[in-house]
């Protein structure tokens, strides 16, 4: 296999960078993103223009580090010949909303459709190993939360939204969180589409001005309608939307048995102490935090407990009520 040109290595961070940049329509300022990457915005617009001018070898398969296009924007953000050299603005482009840098991706349902047509493959080629590995791979990432084998509409439902998202249109969703065993129906502004451990994931506008942000799995949408109507995205959205995603520690006591619970339900999580039956663990969760924390002591079981916040200690006795509440008045 030919190795990588050794400019391609050092451009690592412009790979980066325009991952960032997928997930911002608008554009960053140079100065932010260069600063979310560690670097200066000289070192970064020079490597970023450096990268664009430079000629790939054929045999690296240059075209699939060019689907996403580079703009550099005026301080009103207009395309307005402004020279690389002093652009204010960034702002990646592409003819494949779905492309992200290093690889050509298609959209989620074409990538499901690939996905089913493999399996048909490899019920006829039980035998083929490669294509078992590629399939797995592609259920297990890109996939991951749509279970294209018994729900492919959700793939579908991904390219929607992700349309929904760069158009700017309101959808009308029917949501049915983890954590709850009921459907409400929401209107909301969607922000962004992104692929995150637990699968596909939606950020949206829930409020009418669109500053209030929740967050919805791709698993618990039933039914989505785009609607005619439009939404802006305000200045501090970026802000906002990290916000909705601000982390905060626990530190929760499981029996050993049960500590994969804590994976599954945090971001991320290390170990304060352990014996031969608990576990201590900080664990990191997204809001709302108390329904993601309730619903982990409850299948973490009986044993398990809070020791900080304190505020949360009964995150999992509150969510049982509720649950009993709602199935009592069903």
């Amino acid at each position: 296999m030919t190795n990588p040109p050794t400019f391609v290595l050092r451009f690592e961070r412009v790979t980066r960078a325009l991952q960032i940049l997928t997930m911002h329509p608008d554009g960053l300022p140079l100065g932010r993103l260069a600063a979310e990457l560690e670097t200066d915005e000289k070192t970064l617009r020079e490597e970023i223009i450096a990268f664009y001018r430079a000629d790939i070898s054929p045999a690296f398969e240059a075209g699939s580090y060019r689907q996403v296009r580079i703009e550099f924007l005026g301080a009103d953000g207009e395309p307005d010949e402004v020279e690389p050299a002093e652009a204010e603005i960034v702002r990646a482009s592409t003819d494949q909303p779905a492309a992200e840098i290093g690889v050509v991706h298609t959209a989620p349902a074409e990538l499901a459709d690939i996905y089913r047509a493999g399996q048909a493959l490899l019920s006829l080629e039980p035998e083929n190993n490669v294509l078992d590995g590629a399939l797995k791979a592609l259920g297990e990432t890109m996939l991951q939360g749509i279970r294209p084998m018994d729900d492919h509409w959700k793939a579908e439902l991904a390219g929607t939204l992700l349309g929904a998202v760069h158009r700017r249109h309101r959808v009308r969703i029917d949501y049915s969180p983890v954590w709850r065993d009921e459907c409400r129906e929401h209107v909301v502004a969607p922000y962004r589409l992104l692929r995150t451990r637990r699968g596909w994931e939606l950020d949206a506008g829930v409020s009418p001005d669109g500053r209030v942000i929740g967050t919805f799995l791709l698993t618990g949408i039933r039914d989505a309608v785009v609607l005619d109507e439009t939404f802006e995205r305000s200045d501090d959205l970026d802000e906002a939307m990290a916000e909705n995603r601000r982390e905060l520690a626990v530190d929760v006591v499981v029996p050993q048995d049960a500590r994969w619970v804590v994976d599954r339900f945090a971001e991320s999580s290390e170990v304060l102490d352990e014996d031969e039956e608990s576990v201590k663990l900080r664990a990191r969760l997204l809001p709302p935090v108390d329904q993601r924390l309730g619903i982990l002591l409850l299948v973490a079981g009986p044993l398990a407990f809070v020791t900080d916040p304190p505020h949360l200690a009964d995150a999992g006795r509150t969510l049982a009520r509720e649950l009993l509440d709602h199935y009592r008045r069903c």
